[in-house]
């Protein structure tokens, strides 16, 4: 079995760009929307298009880009993400794209985002670590995460697996999770959060009750063992009888990340962890 951390074939941010790629084919002719600081989902977008949803349209929150074909950069607020573009949102454009689930009813609208905490029902934090006043941990804020209500559904991604980043509950609830709550909050068509992807693995959420849902290991990637997990989660994850092993990327993949979406090797560079 080989190891996607110390694999000299691929990086493991390019086996996680392969993972949301693939599963970004499910959503043909849906929006997908990403954040500012969002190398991965920016690639895999890309990649997406290339291989598996043609018809994907998909937004660069932080700079209003819509489908841009401009290499890899750092932020979606850079403004070369532009190069390329089909159209540039302003930020009253954005706002509407990401409500639109409220007026049209048609197409799926993904949010692929982050979090520094993220729980086993699937709230994300963006905000603080610790108390809000006097936190050990200032984030970037909720924004776009705002929106969090009116996605259609979410996928996380997050560069660390450890037990910092997931939490039994989150100290401040930037998108609500999975809880006895959320339909107080949120519209029934808005179904949450449904996969994560991380430095170890492919998770989902998986019914514990008749209201609620919690985390639960889909695959592991290569090398990487159901100790390792367990021992890197802040909470006990549903484990199902039979685990998957995330699929490598293939050469076409690779070669399409490498010369085309990434040529300067940002992912390579990305401080990912385990």
């Amino acid at each position: 079995m080989t190891d996607a951390h110390n694999n000299p074939n691929y990086a493991i941010g390019e086996l996680m760009v392969s993972a949301i790629a693939r599963q970004m084919g499910t959503h043909d002719h849906d929006w997908a929307a990403v954040g500012a600081y969002s190398q991965l989902p920016m690639a895999s977008m890309k990649l997406a298009r290339m291989l598996y949803a043609p018809n994907l349209w998909w937004l660069a929150g932080g700079g209003g880009a819509i489908n841009s074909t401009s290499k890899l950069v750092q932020s979606t607020s850079d403004h070369r993400v532009m190069r390329g573009a089909e159209y540039m949102m302003n930020m009253e454009d954005i706002v509407d794209i990401e409500m639109w689930r409220f007026n049209r009813g048609r197409e799926n609208v993904v949010g692929v985002v982050g979090g520094i905490q993220i729980d086993r029902r699937g709230s994300c934090n963006m905000v603080a670590v610790g108390d809000y006043e006097n936190p050990t941990v200032r984030g970037v804020g909720t924004v776009g995460l705002a929106f969090g209500v009116s996605f259609t559904l979410v996928y996380f991604f997050t560069m660390h697996h450890n037990k910092q980043v997931f939490v039994e509950e989150v100290d401040f609830v930037s998108a609500a999770g999975h809880t006895e709550r959320r339909a107080e909050h949120v519209p029934p068509a808005c179904i949450g959060a449904q996969k994560v992807f991380t430095p170890l693995g492919v998770f989902d959420f998986a019914p514990d009750s008749d209201k609620t849902k919690t985390m639960r290991v889909v695959s592991l990637h290569p090398g990487v063992t159901l100790e390792e997990v367990r021992d890197k989660t802040g909470f006990d994850l549903i484990i199902p009888d039979h685990i998957g092993q995330t699929d490598e990327p293939s050469e076409q993949e690779l070669t399409l990340i490498r010369d085309v979406i990434d040529p300067d090797g940002i992912l390579k560079t990305l401080r990912i962890s385990r």
